[in-house]
């Protein structure tokens, strides 16, 4: 079999302004690959077979139920993929809260809803001041993730779900700190971690204690590409928010595209 890598892009509509930054991290690793006479072919979300083809794995950032149902397809029956659809269905808000639960991670206390059963009881059952998540996807458009403080403020927030059909949602308490988003591959092999809020890198103990964080996260959930968002607490406890796989690596795509090159090599050797 020649070195033959297959790409699978995201679904546009689940890359709500980010269609683009999405794109370029895969594309970027293709050219890596290819820079040293790797084959490789692209497909969308949307086109993809129902056999797999001939290739020594595929890299993919499809999140739709239909594409990672098809992938997990392919998966049976021996292909190569990364990241694999089942450590895919971790990164769900709905199922990330019930999974954490069961290992020593800082994690908000956060409760899934439906929204017929938020809108049905809030009224009187109101959980609280806190986010407000779609529960399905990561898309995290506009209004996707809302932070509200009554119940006059949640209730526009079901109302739009509701009226965009997103049938469940995640209600998450906040917590009081720095946001950081970080990058990473493997357990350890490539990290980086940026505030959110100026975009610094976060260095020196700081880095050391999120890096730590993403070699667990990888070890347990078993994604290879992957990021996420924490929240540093004023005492210094790093509280995980939101799992992602695949993110676009915007703050460092190039260095993230080399070593998710080499990391491909590794993985799909002939």
């Amino acid at each position: 079999m020649s070195r033959m890598i297959y790409a699978i892009f995201r679904e546009q509509a689940l890359s709500p302004g980010k269609v683009a930054e999405d794109a370029a991290i895969l594309e970027s690793v293709l050219q890596h690959l290819e820079a040293q006479d790797w084959e490789t072919r692209r497909l969308s979300a949307e086109t993809i077979p129902e056999e797999p083809p001939e290739a020594l794995g595929v890299l993919h950032m499809a999140q739709g139920p239909a594409a990672t149902a098809r992938l997990a397809g392919w998966e049976k029956k021996g292909l190569r993929l990364i990241n694999s659809p089942q450590a895919l269905q971790r990164c769900s808000r709905k199922n990330l809260c019930a999974w954490l639960g069961g290992w020593d991670f800082l994690f908000p206390r956060t409760r899934y809803f439906s929204v017929a059963e938020a809108e049905a009881n809030w009224g009187r059952e109101f959980p609280g001041p806190g986010w407000l998540k779609r529960a399905d996807i990561h898309a995290d458009g506009p209004g996707d993730v809302v932070r509200v403080s009554n119940p006059a403020q949640a209730r526009e927030v079901l109302a739009d779900f509701a009226r965009r059909r997103i049938q469940g949602l995640i209600w998450q308490e906040h917590i009081t700190g720095e946001e950081i988003k970080f990058y990473a591959v493997g357990r350890g092999v490539f990290f980086k971690a940026f505030l959110a809020g100026t975009g610094a890198e976060a260095t020196g103990s700081l880095a050391a204690v999120l890096k730590n964080l993403a070699a667990r996260l990888a070890t347990v959930s078993r994604l290879e590409v992957f990021g996420g968002d924490v929240i540093v607490t004023p005492e210094g406890k790093a509280v995980l928010i939101d799992l992602n796989d695949w993110p676009s690596f915007s703050r460092c795509r190039e260095a993230a595209a080399q070593e998710i090159a080499n990391y491909v090599k590794g993985k799909f050797r002939l």
